[in-house]
């Protein structure tokens, strides 16, 4: 009677085992696709991010002449210029946040580190003129 009981466990344990490890594959087999799920979520959000910027100067909303809207893609999506104002715009869909980046040019710019610069080619060499512009500092000069 005792090796019939033992027996059983036995199978039992083995059965168990088996089980168990079927489940370890099984739940192995969905992180893989919960993964996979997540990346496609996130080139699609990544996508959509893509075209919203590339179509926002063009909707109704949009508060400004999108025929002055030029867009450089990175670190901010575009620039605004206005008559009496230049405006650097990052366009965000969803819960996007500013990048490390965006918010450090957003510092700088708050701060009034913006400069006007010009690079002048000629046939001797070239040369190179910073301005640094802040609110009372207007550039005389039309380079």
């Amino acid at each position: 009677m005792l090796v019939v009981i033992g027996l059983m466990c036995l199978v039992a344990i083995v059965m168990a085992t088996r089980i168990n490890n079927k489940l370890k594959k099984a739940l192995l087999a969905e992180k893989a696709n919960s993964k996979k799920i997540l990346s496609q979520k996130k080139s699609s959000e990544v996508r959509l991010g893509r075209i919203g910027e590339n179509m926002a100067p063009f909707v109704n909303d949009w508060p400004y002449d999108q025929n002055r809207f030029r867009f450089l893609g990175n670190p901010v999506d575009g620039v605004q210029f206005t008559d009496d104002e230049i405006i650097f715009i990052e366009i965000k869909t969803g819960k996007s946040r500013l990048s490390h980046v965006q918010k450090n040019i957003k510092k700088l710019i708050a701060e009034g580190k913006v400069s006007f610069a010009t690079f002048r080619i000629a046939e001797h060499g070239c040369v190179f003129k910073k301005e640094v512009m802040n609110h009372c500092n207007l550039c005389d000069d039309e380079e």
